[in-house]
């Protein structure tokens, strides 16, 4: 069961207890949070993968990982995100509860005395970061980005994403750029770790069967330095008067489709929720407009879907497709799109879809990671947006509302990419 959360501040940090017992395991989860900027954001992702790399107690993988190990196997380990534009880095420790055992007592002290090792202890001397470790995942980070490249469906998404924001800082991918990582050097990125550990909004979100009298007094010790309270920035971008359409060529055997819509919606807002259902019906699930028109019926996409950003306010829909079939393709896609503002499908195929929306949630949140994630985009966005209230409003939801939401998407950008045969000359437009 999952008890009432628990939020307070405690000192420079806010803290989030998710009390539970449905598991077996403890997750401490720090969200160190920023503006999203190219000045930074590469930083920010070098100085996430060393922080789950080694530190100044533990300054080899090898030792990292084994005093890991001692801890009964936790698992330590960081991401990046965008949430808009805030760039949020992510640190994750995974524990099993200690009462279950032997001589576990202390467990939850030893995770939080590693986690202040790695965060406030890192691999570096005289200011500066270990320069062998920081070339070894200098390369590490520049193959990661490379790979993008090889991936075709994450690179027409990344390139429509590029062109749709291509004034905005929301172009920069979380993981940072490419072109910058090689001009980063141990000072630099120390100089930075100290901004970083001093600046970020911290939040803290532990979920499990712990208590506020086990966890206020391991956080009180840490030594974050006292900060101004700064809330996520949040907005959404105006579509174009004129549609934008790049069209790319590469040695590729299978065109990438990629449509950008400009939704004029964010997580919690009124109409967030019908418009997630209007996502389902046009292609977020296998029952959708999308998906049954233009792969089923007509045959001519791979693979054919779309998906929203909540935090940016923005849909993207993407097919595989052979490049003589653009043209075809595009219209069938603008066509399902009309059909949903004009209100054409069924409550039959609304309910359907409520059921898979509620389903996907249900299963996202058997997780702690899902709980926590769903915690926080509530607190970014100032919303109330729990499970059961998601699932309410899901179910209260009706055909006129979910119309409504789909008729505020706006077209913004088309890319496509492919091996270049006939030239397309943009004649269709969404």
């Amino acid at each position: 069961m999952t008890d009432k959360i628990f939020q307070e501040k405690v000192g420079a940090v806010a803290l989030t207890i998710v009390p539970t017992q449905k598991y077996k395991s403890n997750k401490i989860v720090f969200k160190f949070r920023a503006p999203l900027e190219r000045a930074t954001v590469t930083k920010r992702s070098l100085l996430s993968i060393l922080l789950e790399t080694n530190s100044k107690k533990y300054p080899t993988q090898t030792a990292f990982r084994k005093q890991l190990a001692d801890l009964y196997g936790a698992n330590f380990y960081t991401t990046t995100a965008k949430k808009g534009n805030e760039h949020v880095l992510t640190v994750i420790f995974d524990m099993i509860d200690g009462q279950y055992v032997s001589d576990g007592s202390e467990i939850l002290k030893d995770a939080f005395a590693f986690m202040e090792e790695a965060l406030f202890h890192p691999n570096a001397t005289n200011g500066a970061f270990d320069a062998e470790t920081l070339t070894r995942e200098k390369e590490n980070l520049k193959s990661s980005l490379e790979s993008i490249y090889d991936d075709k469906i994450r690179f027409a998404s990344k390139r429509l994403v590029e062109e749709m924001f291509k004034n905005d800082e929301y172009r920069y991918g979380s993981a940072g750029v490419l072109e910058d990582i090689d001009a980063i050097t141990p000072e630099d990125l120390y100089d930075y770790y100290l901004q970083f550990i001093a600046e970020d909004a911290v939040e803290i979100f532990i979920c499990g069967d712990v208590t506020k009298e086990e966890v206020t007094p391991l956080i009180e010790k840490m030594a974050f330095s006292e900060r101004p309270d700064r809330k996520g920035v949040f907005f959404t971008k105006e579509a174009p008067k004129e549609v934008r359409i790049i069209h790319e060529k590469q040695a590729i055997n299978q065109g990438k489709l990629v449509l950008g819509y400009q939704t004029d919606t964010l997580f919690g807002d009124n109409d967030f929720v019908s418009l997630q259902l209007g996502n389902g019906l046009l292609g977020g699930f296998a029952n959708s407009k999308i998906f049954i028109n233009v792969r089923e019926k007509a045959s001519l996409a791979y693979y054919a879907s779309s998906r929203i950003d909540s935090f940016k306010g923005f849909m993207l829909i993407s097919a595989g497709i052979d490049e003589v079939n653009y043209e075809q393709a595009l219209t069938i896609i603008q066509e399902q799109i009309t059909a949903m503002k004009q209100g054409d499908f069924t409550t039959e195929e609304l309910n359907q879809t409520k059921e898979m929306l509620i389903n996907q949630l249900l299963e996202t949140n058997d997780q702690a990671q899902g709980l926590i994630e769903l915690v926080y985009n509530n607190v970014l966005r100032e919303a109330n947006l729990d499970l059961d209230n998601w699932i309410e409003k899901i179910k209260a939801t009706t055909k006129e509302e979910v119309i409504a939401a789909i008729n505020k998407i706006k077209p913004d950008t088309i890319y496509f990419l492919s091996k270049g045969g006939e030239e397309l000359h943009g004649k269709n437009h969404i």
